[in-house]
């Protein structure tokens, strides 16, 4: 173990954890006891060189540890519990025809997307969608209808909301009204608001059971539902993805279960994995997507999906104004929607944000240096849709930013030829 003799006064904090030999989580406890003890020595005088709180954390982080936790025991080794390790049952060996034996055939709640017993993520940006389709597929679910032509089974519905019930609320009243469905009609049960998955397991799985043919278990999110500080943790999040396995896995009725996620930092339209680590994503059965261009949100996969690959799923989201959804004044309020999207209805949303390039384009080239503000007036469109178009543009190097300032590029030009 360390030399616990009395110290040189000035110790590099970096140095010290990489010569200390730490490979459990019992050998970083009696690091930071050590630490404790070094510091206490002639009343303090020992000094690190450094920052030794993140050294150790980091430290703590390399066997296994969350940052959350990491800290904890570098503030107090003595009290700090080691966290259970992840324990499943030995079942003995068994035969081939035994193994066999145990094949059941795929059973879809979703046909050819959500397969009962399993449990997916759904992970898209910001305003891509995910939560509306997640709505939609609630709402065909609990009726027994199709889902953008595919199936659905009839059943219970359990809708998690705890990332933001109020928005959630409103999506949910706004969709049902595009339906012409009463919406306290539906065979659907809400959480309204976040709470610690972990701590509260025993009670969402026996509330769960209380529904014995729950067939859908929807979780929006995964990250308003963790509760430790580093949502990119393999081993925090393997626990929290065993948590939501569990629930599906324990529950009589083998619902599927569908987890609304984040993703990874810079994400992109090939770029979809849920933030979590690698972990997560192996423990769980697949990855569907979300990605939103010109109101066009294709539901995909990404990464891994369990079962037969299928094709993009296109749906269109729409500004509506449900009769009763009113702000505190009594006026009239809009929100977005998500429609089934048919082939004619997609070619009619393309042509339209072709001709939409087509007038940024032409408004930038008669007025080189113009602003993504100005495009919207030069072209008569929303700033949001100018904004989002000059963006795409950007992206695909038909137009440049210099300070703000936007010229055509020669790829811009040409589109215009």
């Amino acid at each position: 173990m360390l030399d616990r003799g009395r110290p040189d006064h000035r110790i590099d904090a970096a140095e010290y954890c990489a010569n200390a030999n730490v490979e459990t989580v019992a050998d970083f406890r009696a690091l930071c006891c050590d630490v404790l003890i070094l510091q206490s020595i002639d009343g303090g005088a020992c000094e690190f060189k450094g920052d030794l709180r993140n050294e150790l954390v980091k430290t703590g982080q390399r066997v296994g540890l969350s940052q959350g936790q990491a800290l904890d025991c570098v503030r107090s080794p003595g009290q700090f519990k080691e966290p259970a390790m992840i324990r499943r049952s030995f079942k003995g060996l068994m035969s081939s025809a035994a193994f066999i034996a145990g094949m059941v055939p795929p059973d879809y709640v979703i046909d050819a997307l959500l397969v009962r017993g399993k449990t997916y993520t759904l992970t898209g940006p910001t305003g891509h969608g995910k939560t509306l389709a997640a709505i939609l597929m609630a709402i065909k679910v609990a009726r027994g209808e199709w889902f953008c032509g595919k199936e659905c089974m009839k059943g219970h519905v359990a809708f998690f909301a705890a990332e933001n019930p109020d928005n959630v609320r409103i999506q949910f009243y706004s969709q049902c009204a595009e339906l012409g469905i009463d919406p306290a009609s539906l065979d659907i049960s809400w959480h309204d608001g976040p709470f610690s998955l972990k701590g509260a397991h025993d009670a969402v799985a026996k509330a769960l059971a209380e529904r014995p043919d729950l067939t859908l278990c929807i979780f929006d999110s995964l990250q308003a539902l963790f509760e430790g500080d580093d949502d990119n943790h393999n081993m925090a999040m393997l626990h929290h993805a065993l948590n939501f396995r569990d629930l599906i896995n324990s529950h009589k009725n083998r619902p599927s279960g569908l987890i609304i996620a984040h993703p990874v930092k810079n994400a992109a339209r090939d770029n979809l994995l849920p933030r979590g680590g690698g972990s997560l994503l192996n423990e769980l059965d697949g990855n569907l997507t979300c990605w939103a261009e010109s109101n066009v949100v294709e539901l995909h996969w990404q990464g891994k999906y369990r079962g037969i690959p299928f094709d993009p799923v296109k749906l269109e989201t729409v500004a509506v104004k449900p009769e009763g959804l009113v702000n505190a004044k009594g006026d009239q309020l809009p929100c977005t929607v998500i429609r089934p999207l048919g082939e004619q209805r997609e070619a009619e949303l393309a042509t339209d944000a072709n001709q939409r390039r087509i007038t940024i384009l032409t408004a930038i080239r008669d007025n080189p240096g113009t602003t993504k503000s100005d495009v919207a007036r030069l072209a008569g469109i929303p700033k949001s849709a100018a904004y989002r178009f000059v963006d795409e543009l950007i992206e695909k190097r038909a137009i440049k930013s210099r300070g703000g300032k936007l010229t055509l590029t020669k790829e811009g030009d040409e589109w215009l030829a």
